[in-house]
């Protein structure tokens, strides 16, 4: 049991008991935790994407798109990535597995563990019951709107390059 101590209507202190559960307490402490880990990440994956080449970002926009769509498919999707014997912990380890290969120096892997760590994270913070949580997942929503619009935007650019223009004479 916990003693409180509040403020009355007339600014006098009342004393009253108040019951927490502590494995409620406990939740709440590591879903903090994990979202403040997951904006840290964030930064560092913002700061991987926003260092590769033009060419390389319209793929990560693929591989994202398609991470995205295959997490989907997984029961639950922020378990994706995730090696089986690992699997029965609260969070899966896609978006650790996604971070350690942003960081390779090989591009490919990198861009694959991008495009990972967004699709695990994304499907994690769109459920998360947690202080911080909405922020979060609009910020990783914002990241891959960028992406995508960048695949798109590049993508248009190249068809008007290959579609001739017509001049109409009057």
């Amino acid at each position: 049991m916990l003693i409180v101590q509040t403020t009355g209507r007339w600014g006098a202190f009342h004393r009253r008991e108040a019951t927490v559960k502590p494995l409620h307490v406990v939740h709440r402490i590591l879903a903090m935790t994990r979202i403040l880990k997951l904006g840290r990440q964030l930064r560092e994956i913002e700061q991987a994407i926003y260092t590769l080449p033009t060419p390389l970002e319209r793929k990560v926009a693929s591989i994202t798109t398609r991470e995205l769509e295959l997490a989907a498919r997984c029961d639950p999707p922020w378990m994706y990535g995730t090696p089986p014997e690992d699997e029965t912990a609260e969070w899966g380890t896609g978006t650790d597995i996604g971070l350690a290969r942003a960081r390779s120096d090989n591009p490919q892997v990198r861009m694959r563990g991008i495009g990972l760590w967004l699709a695990v994270a994304y499907h994690e913070t769109r459920v998360m019951q947690a202080p911080g949580a909405d922020d979060l997942h609009r910020r990783i929503m914002r990241v891959v709107r960028q992406l995508k619009e960048r695949l798109h935007t590049d993508a248009d650019d190249a068809l008007s390059r290959t579609v001739p223009h017509s001049h109409a004479v009057a």
